[in-house]
C-alpha cells in the first residue's frame, strides 16, 4: 500500500513539475512574439518618420444667318393629313377608353354619332392598330416594344401549349370582366404585331431589350405561329393561309396582310443580317401565297379578287363579291410583290394593279362624291353595298399612293388627294372631332377601327407629302459662282419635286437594288430672297412653278447697288397645298472683273519706319476698258498719293504701292486696304491683316522665381534692333509695384545696328519684407515714352523650411532613438547651425545647412538602466549661426523592458533562487527516504 501511495504521489509530482515548465514555456514564448510585433512597429515608425508627424507634434505643420424667315402664315408649315390626330387622339382616349385595371389602357370600338358606347366589346385589332397609325408619331423605338409587351401582358393575350404554336392574340375580351369574349385567334389580329414592331422600331429592333426581351424574339414568335399548322394550310394545292385557328375560311384580305407581313420580314432580316432560314421561309410563304391568291381568287374576266373561299379556294355565293377593301388592298400587294419579283416592267402583278385599279374606277368609284363604293357583286352585275364608308376608302386611298409612290404618275396622289378632301368635308364631324363611319345619314357611328385605318392611309400620304426636295441650278459653273456687277445676268433654274429612295429585289442574285421615283411638282408657288453676305435682307421676288416646264428659272441682272462681295445667299422655297414647303440655300458672289491673282512683297512682321515695295498682280476680265484710281490706306501708315491706272481687257497688270508704318505706329495687328475705285464705285478692295512691330523689343525674359529678403534678385533678358541703319540708346528699369520692396534699378542700353544684346541685371530685396509675395515692374523706356513693361511676381521664402520631423514614441530599455529633421535651406549660402537637447548642445551628422534640402540625424540614449521605465521629456531645439531659434520640438518617449533586460534582470532572479530551494528540498527528501 505505501509503495502505492509512493508511486501515485511521484505521479502526481512528475505532472506538476511538467505543468511548470509548459507553463513558463508559454509564458516566454508570449513574451517573445509581443517583442516581435513591437520591433516590427517600432521599425515601421522610423523608416516612414519622413513621411508623416504624430498627432501629438501638430504644431510642427502649421455666323450665318440660316434660318428662313418669311411672312408665311403657319398652315404652310402644318401638312393637311395629319391635321386632326391631336383632335382623333383626344376624342377616343376620352370617350373610347376601357374601366379595365390592365398596365395600359385598352380601346372600344364601336359608339354611336355622339361618341357614346354602344358596345364595351375590346378587340385586339383595334388596341394593336392604334399605336400603327394614330399614335405612331407619337412614340419612340423603345416605347413602341413596351407598350407591344404591356399589351401581350392584357387578356388579349392568350397562352397555352406553346409547344404546338397554342397563344397569341384572341379577338376580343369583355370590358366588364376582362375575361376572354372570343377565344378564336385571327389571322389579321396575329400579322399586326409584325407591322408594329417593324414599320415602328426599324432598325432597332437589333439593339433593344427590355427586361431581357428583344423584338426579334417577339416577331419571330409570331412568324412560328402564323407558320404553324394552326394558320398555315401547306397542301402543295392549297397553300394560304386560315382566316383563324378554328377556322377552315381562307380570306382574301387577311392573305394580302400575310404576304406584306412575310414581305417585311424578309426585307428587314436582309437589311440587318438577321436569321436567314426565317428570311428565306418567309419569302417561301409570300411566294407560294400569292400564286394560290391569283390562280384561285383572281377572276380575270371581271379583274377583281373574291372575297373569301373555303379551305380548297373555291368560292360561292357571297364569297364571289368583290370587296372594295379587298381589293384595294390587293393593289398594294400587288404593287408589293412586283418589287419583290424583280420590278419587270411586263411582269403580271404590275398588270394585275393596273387592271384591278381601273375596273374599281370603271365599277366603284362615284364621280360626285369622289369616293368608292362598298361592295360589288360577281361579275358586276349589281353593287351589292354602295355605302362609302371610311375603312374601305382609307384603304383605296393607300392604294392610290402606293401607286403614286411606285410611278411617280400623279393621277394617282391626285386621286388620293381628293378622296382625301371628300372625307374631310363629309365625313370629319367638326363638333366631336372624329370621323363618321360612312356617308350614309344612319351610319355616322364613330369606329375606332374605321379611324384607325384612315390615320394608316394618313400617315401613308404624309410620308409622300414631305418627300420633296428643291434643287437649283445657276446658268454658269461653279457651286459659288461670280457675277460681274453691271456685266452679267444671273439665272438660276429650280426644280421642286417629290422623289423617294426605294429598292427592289433581284431574285437572280438575292439581293436589293436601290431606285428612285421622281415627279416635278407643279402649280406651286416659289420665293427668292436676296440677302447680303452678312444675312441681312436685300429683295424677295414670288412667283408660281407652271405646269408646262416642271422648272422655274430666275433671273436676276447683277448691278452695281449690290457691293462686291463673298457669299450672297439665295434662299429659296417652294410649296403647295399637298406637298411639303421644302427650301435650298444658294450662294453667289458680286465681282468687279478684277481679279487679284496675287500680292508681292508684304512682310509678316512691317516695322516702324522702312519703305517697303509691294506689288499688287491685277487680272482684268471686264469687256470695256476703264482708267481707275489705286490707293493703299492704312491708319498706322505714311500716306501715299493715289494712282491713276489704265485697264485693258482680258489682260493682266502690276500695280506698285510703296508701304511704311508711321514711327508713331501702335505695335499690334492691324489692316491696311489696298482699293481700286471709279468715283465712288469700288471695283476692288483687297484687306490684309499685318503686324506692326517695334524698332526694337526684347525676348527671353528670365527672372529668379524666389527669394530670401535681403538676397538679389537674378534678372536677364535678349534686347534686338531692327532697325538695319539706326544705333538706338534706351533705358531698362525694375521697380516695385505696391512697395519699395527692392532697390530701384535703372540702367541705359545702347543698340547697333540690327544688333542682337543679352543683359542681366542683380536686384537688391530688402530685408524688411513681410509680404509673401513681391511684384516688379520691368519697364524699357526711350526718354520717357514706355515702349515695353512687363510685371512679374517674385516669392519671397524664409531662410528656412522645415519638411518633416520623426522620434520614436515608444523604445526598449538601452536602444537608442533617432531624430531626423529634414529641413530646407532657401538661402544662396551654406548656414552654420546648433541642436540643443533639453538646454544641452548634441551633436549631428551635419555640420552645416547647405543651400536645398538638409537632413539632420541626432542619436539619443535614453536610458541604460535595467530597471528604468515610464516615459521620458524631450526639448531639442534648432538654432542657426546667429544663435537665433529656427525650429522647437516636443516628445515623449516610452521605455519599455527589452526582450534581454525581462530575462536577465526580471526572469533569472527569481529562477536562479527557486531553482536552489527545489534542489536542496528534493536531496533532503533523498537523504529522508534513505535513512528509512
Amino acid at each position: 500500500m505505501r509503495f502505492l501511495n509512493f508511486v501515485n504521489f511521484r505521479k502526481r509530482r512528475i505532472q506538476k513539475n511538467q505543468g511548470l515548465k509548459i507553463l513558463i514555456c508559454l509564458f516566454l514564448t508570449f513574451i517573445i512574439f509581443l517583442n516581435f510585433l513591437y520591433i516590427n512597429n517600432n521599425n515601421y515608425i522610423i523608416e516612414s518618420s519622413d513621411e508623416f508627424f504624430s498627432t501629438d507634434n501638430n504644431d510642427i505643420r502649421n455666323e450665318m444667318n440660316n434660318s428662313l424667315k418669311t411672312t408665311s402664315i403657319t398652315s404652310m408649315l402644318q401638312d393637311p393629313f395629319t391635321l386632326n390626330f391631336d383632335f382623333l387622339r383626344n376624342f377616343f382616349q376620352k370617350n373610347y377608353q376601357s374601366s379595365l385595371d390592365f398596365d395600359i389602357p385598352t380601346y372600344f370600338r364601336y359608339g354611336d354619332s355622339d361618341g357614346v358606347i354602344t358596345d364595351d366589346t375590346i378587340f385586339s385589332e383595334d388596341n394593336l392598330l392604334y399605336y400603327n397609325s394614330l399614335m405612331k408619331m407619337e412614340i419612340d423605338e423603345r416605347e413602341t416594344f413596351t407598350i407591344y409587351l404591356e399589351l401581350k401582358n392584357t387578356t388579349l393575350w392568350y397562352t397555352g401549349d406553346i409547344n404546338n404554336y397554342k397563344y397569341g392574340f384572341v379577338k376580343s375580351i369583355d370590358n366588364t370582366t376582362g375575361e376572354i369574349l372570343d377565344d378564336n385567334r385571327y389571322l389579321i389580329d396575329n400579322l399586326l404585331p409584325i407591322f408594329l414592331i417593324i414599320e415602328n422600331m426599324g432598325g432597332a429592333i437589333k439593339t433593344i431589350s427590355i427586361n431581357g426581351k428583344s423584338p426579334i424574339d417577339s416577331i419571330n414568335e409570331m412568324f412560328f405561329l402564323i407558320n404553324s399548322t394552326e394558320f398555315w394550310d401547306n397542301r402543295s394545292t392549297h397553300n394560304g393561309f386560315f382566316n383563324s385557328n378554328s377556322s377552315i375560311i381562307k380570306n382574301t384580305e387577311s392573305n394580302f396582310y400575310s404576304i406584306l407581313a412575310n414581305l417585311l420580314i424578309h426585307r428587314t432580316y436582309y437589311d440587318l443580317n438577321l436569321d436567314d432560314s426565317i428570311r428565306d421561309r418567309a419569302l417561301e410563304l409570300a411566294n407560294l401565297t400569292m400564286i394560290d391568291i391569283i390562280n384561285k381568287m383572281w377572276d380575270s374576266d371581271d379583274e377583281a379578287f373574291y372575297h373569301s373561299a373555303d379551305a380548297d379556294w373555291s368560292s360561292t355565293g357571297q364569297q364571289l363579291n368583290y370587296h372594295l377593301n379587298t381589293n384595294a388592298l390587293g393593289i398594294i400587294t400587288l404593287l408589293e410583290f412586283w418589287i419583290i419579283s424583280g420590278m419587270k416592267n411586263d411582269s403580271i402583278y404590275l398588270q394585275r394593279a393596273k387592271d384591278l385599279y381601273n375596273r374599281l374606277e370603271t365599277e366603284l368609284y362615284d364621280p360626285v362624291n369622289t369616293l368608292y363604293k362598298n361592295i360589288g357583286q360577281a361579275d358586276w352585275n349589281t353593287i351589292w353595298d354602295d355605302n362609302l364608308t371610311l375603312d374601305s376608302n382609307a384603304m383605296m386611298m393607300r392604294a392610290c399612293l402606293k401607286f403614286f409612290e411606285v410611278s411617280g404618275n400623279i393621277s394617282y396622289y391626285d386621286r388620293a388627294v381628293n378622296m382625301s378632301k371628300s372625307i374631310e368635308a363629309n365625313l370629319y364631324d367638326t363638333m366631336i372631332n372624329a370621323y363618321n363611319f360612312s356617308f350614309m345619314e344612319t351610319s355616322s357611328d364613330k369606329s375606332f377601327n374605321s379611324n384607325l385605318k384612315l390615320s394608316k392611309a394618313y400617315l401613308d400620304a404624309f410620308d409622300i407629302y414631305k418627300s420633296t426636295f428643291l434643287d437649283g441650278v445657276y446658268n454658269v459653273s461653279g457651286e459659288v459662282p461670280d457675277f460681274i456687277f453691271n456685266q452679267d445676268k444671273m439665272n438660276l433654274t429650280s426644280v421642286y419635286s417629290f422623289e423617294k429612295n426605294r429598292r427592289y429585289y433581284n431574285p437572280d442574285n438575292q439581293s436589293y437594288v436601290p431606285f428612285t421615283i421622281r415627279y416635278d411638282i407643279t402649280y406651286a408657288t416659289i420665293n427668292h430672297i436676296i440677302k447680303y453676305p452678312n444675312g441681312t435682307y436685300f429683295e424677295q421676288f414670288q412667283d408660281v412653278i407652271n405646269s408646262t416646264t416642271a422648272s422655274y428659272t430666275f433671273n436676276y441682272t447683277i448691278k452695281e447697288n449690290l457691293p462686291i462681295g463673298d457669299g450672297y445667299y439665295i434662299y429659296v422655297w417652294a410649296n403647295t397645298s399637298y406637298f411639303k414647303l421644302t427650301q435650298s440655300l444658294k450662294r453667289f458672289n458680286v465681282v468687279s472683273g478684277l481679279i487679284n491673282k496675287s500680292l508681292e512683297g508684304l512682310p509678316t512682321i512691317l516695322y516702324q519706319g522702312p519703305i517697303i515695295n509691294v506689288s499688287l498682280i491685277i487680272n482684268y476680265t471686264r469687256f470695256e476698258n476703264l482708267t481707275l484710281t489705286a490707293s493703299l490706306e492704312g491708319e498706322q501708315l505714311l500716306k501715299y498719293p493715289s494712282q491713276e491706272i489704265d485697264f485693258t481687257t482680258m489682260e493682266e497688270i502690276r500695280i506698285d504701292f510703296n508701304l511704311t508704318a508711321k514711327f508713331g505706329a501702335t505695335p499690334g495687328i492691324t489692316e491696311i486696304f489696298f482699293n481700286i475705285k471709279k468715283d465712288n464705285i469700288v471695283y476692288l478692295e483687297l484687306k490684309k491683316v499685318i503686324e506692326i512691330g517695334y524698332a526694337f523689343e526684347y525676348s527671353n525674359l528670365i527672372y529668379q522665381r524666389k527669394v530670401v529678403s535681403g538676397d538679389s534678385i537674378s534678372v536677364s533678358m535678349n534686347l534686338k534692333n531692327f532697325l538695319p541703319d539706326a544705333v538706338q540708346t534706351l533705358n531698362v528699369s525694375f521697380t516695385g509695384v505696391e512697395e519699395n520692396y527692392i532697390e530701384d534699378y535703372i540702367q541705359e542700353e545702347t543698340l547697333n545696328e540690327n544688333e542682337i544684346k543679352t543683359i542681366s541685371y542683380s536686384l537688391k530685396s530688402l530685408k524688411s519684407i513681410n509680404n509673401e509675395t513681391i511684384r516688379i515692374k520691368m519697364s524699357l523706356l526711350i526718354n520717357t515714352t514706355e515702349f515695353f513693361s512687363k510685371v512679374f511676381a517674385v516669392e519671397v521664402v524664409p531662410k528656412f523650411a522645415l519638411l518633416s520631423v520623426s522620434f520614436a514614441d515608444k523604445i526598449p530599455q538601452g536602444s537608442p532613438a533617432y531624430l531626423i529633421i529634414i529641413i530646407q535651406n532657401n538661402q544662396e549660402n551654406s548656414e552654420d547651425f546648433s541642436l540643443y537637447l533639453n538646454g544641452k548642445r548634441i551633436s549631428t551628422n551635419l555640420e552645416v545647412l547647405g543651400t536645398g534640402k538638409n537632413r539632420i540625424v541626432a542619436k539619443i540614449t535614453p536610458s541604460i538602466n535595467p530597471y528604468e521605465l515610464g516615459t521620458k521629456n524631450y526639448r531639442f531645439v534648432l538654432k542657426d549661426s546667429s544663435d537665433i531659434e529656427i525650429e522647437r520640438f516636443y516628445f515623449e518617449i516610452v521605455l519599455e523592458v527589452s526582450i534581454l533586460n525581462l530575462i536577465l534582470f526580471y526572469i533569472i532572479p527569481i529562477l536562479v533562487p527557486i531553482g536552489l530551494i527545489l534542489f536542496f528540498k528534493n536531496r533532503d527528501i533523498k537523504h529522508k527516504k534513505l535513512r528509512r
